[in-house]
């Protein structure tokens, strides 16, 4: 099944989507004040989606309610990373296993897609992946994470992995210009769990899922705690602190 496009959208899920792409994406950065109104005149929307959207991602936990002075990105610290990873590795294999068991065929040709999408981006540039080609990788990742919450068809599960995925990619998409050099392994790492999932091997996947987390978690923390902003607990954009 295609997206709709954003034409065909309602107001307050198009507002949503543009939103959150752009927390996922650190363009809205962590701590980052936002306004209904402001949002409002950016995207060229009334406030009333704008309200809705920020009500839908305070609830998935990448934006908070700052009672009487409106919105803020939520911040990042490096206990909140650790204690994000922690929980990944609860659900993730498990949402990987489930998904895995329970995909169709008709998502097993969209895994395929996404993993093209993934494994298309390892040679892309022969000096190594570039800051953009990382980003792709992320987005596909994440496109094939939602695809398995869906197969699992676990309304539990589901919300629980809505509300920790978009705070995931959101570190990967600031720790990547860091991370660059680890690219191919954690795109080939993908590219296996993708294999898995089609070969319907939902033990696998879930255990190329752990491993997975396991390695990122500690690669994160180690790349987050060389940054200069976390001697203030916060983890800002590299760009926010330099001089």
């Amino acid at each position: 099944m295609t997206e709709p496009e954003a034409a065909e959208l309602p107001l307050g899920e198009a507002a949503f989507r543009r939103i959150r792409t752009d927390i996922v994406a650190c363009r809205l950065a962590p701590g980052q004040r936002l306004t209904e109104r402001g949002l409002a005149a950016e995207l060229g929307m009334g406030v009333s989606p704008i309200r809705e959207a920020l009500t839908r991602l305070d609830h998935d936990g990448l934006v908070r309610t700052i009672p009487r002075k409106g919105y803020q990105v939520t911040p990042l610290t490096i206990k909140s990373v650790d204690e994000l990873f922690d929980f990944w590795a609860l659900i993730g294999p498990e949402l990987v296993r489930r998904g895995v068991a329970a995909i169709d065929d008709h998502q097993i040709e969209r895994a395929i897609g996404y993993g093209k999408d993934i494994t298309g981006l390892r040679f892309t540039h022969d000096r190594g992946p570039t800051r953009s080609v990382a980003l792709r990788g992320v987005e596909a990742a994440g496109r094939l994470f939602d695809l398995l919450a869906e197969a699992a068809d676990n309304r539990y599960l589901i919300s629980a992995h809505r509300r920790v995925i978009g705070e995931v990619l959101r570190v990967w998409t600031l720790v990547i210009d860091s991370e660059l050099a680890d690219t191919g392994r954690r795109v080939a790492a993908l590219a296996d769990i993708r294999d898995a999932l089609v070969r319907r091997d939902a033990e696998g996947a879930a255990e190329l899922m752990r491993q997975h987390i396991e390695q990122s978690h500690h690669r994160v923390l180690r790349t987050l705690a060389r940054w200069p902003s976390v001697v203030t607990s916060e983890v800002l954009p590299v760009s926010a602190v330099s001089p």
